[in-house]
């Protein structure tokens, strides 16, 4: 090993050495995190969002499985994807819950809501019949495993 290399190292751990501290207790890491002479330097958002994580408060949205009502389902393409749209502008400032447009091909379906229980979603079914009794015939009650819920 050059002589000149080898002096850069060693100084570099010398330096290195000096400057260490040791890991503030404190702090919210396990203990496989903890090591001697480690110097963790991180924002304060960063400590925060850590101790939020394992105190297991969760904040956003989460997917989980539950129920929506479908309200049109189609497996003509074209038409069903201008169907679709055309159903949620003229449904998105008189509802109160989500619309989403499905895919699953060969059908593009319309879907309301995230409900956790079936209970929940019949009782929107029957308010929503009730406003748009012209779509009964096309209103049911389905599982979903993208339901959003808030945390």
């Amino acid at each position: 090993m050059p002589k000149h290399l080898f002096i850069i190292i060693l100084i570099s751990l010398s330096a290195a050495d000096m400057f260490a501290q040791t890991a503030n207790d404190s702090l919210p890491y396990p203990d496989i995190l903890r090591m001697e002479n480690a110097v963790i330097v991180q924002d304060s958002a960063i400590t925060l969002l850590m101790q939020e994580k394992i105190a297991g408060i969760v904040h956003g949205e989460t997917e989980v499985s539950g129920w929506r009502v479908q309200i049109y389902s189609s497996n003509t393409p074209v038409q069903a994807k201008t169907e679709a749209l055309s159903l949620e502008e003229r449904l998105k400032d008189v509802i109160d819950q989500p619309i989403y447009i499905v895919s699953t091909p060969p059908f593009i379906k319309v879907r309301i809501g995230d409900f956790l229980t079936q209970e929940e979603a019949r009782a929107y079914k029957d308010l929503f019949i009730q406003q748009f009794p012209d779509m009964v015939s096309d209103t049911y009650i389905v599982r979903d495993d993208h339901v959003k819920i808030k945390r």
